[in-house]
Parts: structure tokens; sequence; C-alpha cells
């Protein structure tokens, strides 16, 4: 399959009609292309059917796992894949993410211009009105997001940034290990750019922009979010311990005003599920204490 520098890596599970528009804008780019690997998570609404027969090119490998792994697991399996493979560079995002036709080459005219000493590059993304997306909003320190003036700036140093258009060196995989498949959903993007921020620069490319078409832009909330995705914060609130408590001091000083944050929240504005929402905040720092997932790493020498 190798035939570029570049791979992207998207991971999907029963959004066909929102991976195929990724697909579409991945292939579309200008001045730069690059080979495609999907992750399906075990799809059921016929998203294999429909990649096979609109995109069989050598481009494009397809891997289907045959059950919801979670978006951590998936990203990593692809990511492996594609520095085994033997690419320079990986280029993760959501599914329902669709870069720019000058997404790519920008983030490559960025990687030239800083030589070596990145680790990974971050596009800015915009929600489908326009603005900038909620979720996606990097950090440039523990407690600092990227405001809106930093997104006319040339390049942004940060610390952390997700996983809508994340732009890999292997190199820095190689040296620090993929991403915790354990995570199963939430805060794998944060973790491993704590990894490779410890060895590389990680830099916001504003120039590179992707359309991130969430259904509401918005961060996770658990005050707004309904019932039946709480399991979801549970992932998300023991993640966020275990991938913060590696900090140090700072570390658990954030945990602790994110806690208390989050706990006054539900108990001032939850109305019907104020109980359920507080355990829910409560079993999920409780599980992060004790969780203590495996890192897999990949084997340098036989790449």
């Amino acid at each position: 399959m190798k035939c570029r520098d570049v791979c992207a890596v998207v991971v999907t599970y029963n959004r066909k009609e929102l991976v195929d528009n990724c697909i579409k804008g991945i292939l579309s780019q200008e001045g730069e292309s690059c080979d495609v690997i999907i992750i399906d998570n075990g799809s059921s609404d016929g998203t294999e059917e429909m990649l096979k027969a609109k995109y069989a090119y050598d481009s494009i490998k397809y891997f289907n796992m045959h059950e919801n792994l979670g978006c951590a697991a998936g990203t990593s399996r692809g990511i492996k894949e594609a520095v085994e493979t033997g690419y320079k560079y990986v280029w993760v995002m959501d599914d329902d993410v669709i870069p720019h036709t000058d997404t790519l080459s920008e983030l490559l005219k960025a990687a030239r211009e800083l030589g070596d000493e990145w680790g990974i590059l971050s596009s800015a993304a915009y929600w489908t009105d326009g603005s900038i997306c909620e979720s996606n909003r990097q950090k440039k320190t523990l407690f600092k997001f990227m405001k809106e003036d930093d997104y006319n700036k040339r390049l942004v140093k940060v610390c952390m940034v997700s996983l809508a258009s994340m732009f890999i060196r292997a190199e820095a995989v190689k040296e620090v290990g993929l991403p915790i498949s354990e995570y199963y959903i939430y805060t794998e993007d944060y973790e491993f750019c704590s990894r490779v921020g410890k060895k590389y620069s990680i830099y916001v490319v504003p120039s590179s922009k992707v359309t991130h078409a969430m259904k509401i832009n918005r961060k996770a909330n658990l005050v707004k979010d309904t019932p039946d995705r709480l399991y979801r914060y549970k992932h998300l609130y023991r993640n966020d311990v275990h991938c913060y408590r590696h900090l140090g001091i700072k570390g658990w000083l954030y945990l602790a005003v994110k806690f208390v944050y989050t706990f006054l929240m539900v108990l001032v504005k939850e109305k019907e599920h104020k109980i359920d929402k507080l355990k829910t905040l409560v079993e999920g720092y409780a599980e992060g204490v004790r969780f203590n997932p495996s890192i897999e790493r990949i084997d340098a020498s036989t790449v």
C-alpha cells in the first residue's frame, strides 16, 4: 500500500455518511496527497459495503475490528499500522472531520519549516457555522486554552491537542509509544500529547483548517448531557485522573479544580438526575486513581 510519506488514519463506527465525507475531503487535497487507513469498530450500518464500493483504491486500506473497541483502541491500531508500514507522518482525524483542500499542504509546509524539533502538529477545527469547534480548542498550558486571536498566528506552541486533525511524526510514536487503547473513549489524545511533549514540541498550524461536523458545538458537559451517555463520562473522569496525575502537583491541582467545579455545577443546575451524575463523577475519579493501563510500544528496530 505504501507509496507516500503521509498516511491518514480515520476511526469510524456506524456513521457511514460522515466517514464518506471525511474520506472525500482527504482524497481532495490539493498540492499534496496521502494514503488512508480506515479502522471500522464493527459498524452495522453498511459502512464496509459503502467503503468497498466507493473507494476501491490501492491507497486505501480498510480494517474491520468486528466489535466496538472504542476510539482509543481504534486510533492506536491505526497509528501502529501506519508506523509499522513505514510512513513518515500519520494524520489522525475523527470520522466527522472534513479536511479543507489545503489542510495537508499547510501541515507539511509547517513541518518543513520546523525541521525535526516537533512531534505533533494540529489543525484549527471549525464547527459547521464557521466558529471554532469548542471540543477541539487546543491547550496552551494545563489551565489555558487557545483564544480567538491565537488562530490568526502562523504557529502556536501548545501542550495538548485533540484528534480532530492531529499530524504526528512517526519517530515520536517510536519513542513514546501508542495512545492507550484501554482508555476506550476520551482523553487518549491529551495523554498521548503529554508523553510526546516531554521530548518534542507541539504546535497548532492555524492556516491548516478542518470542519468538525459535530451535532452540537460544545465540550463534553456532564450537566447538559443525557443519562444514557453517563457511561462515557465515567471513562472521561477515570482517564482524566490517570492522565493528569502523572503531571505532578500541577496535574493534581487541575483534577481538584475540575472535580469541585463539576460537582458544584451538577449540584446547582441538574434537576432530574443529580444523584446519578454525582455518582458518575465520584466513581470515575476513584477508578482513575487505581487505573494503570499499559502503553503499547513499537519495536523501532523492525520498522
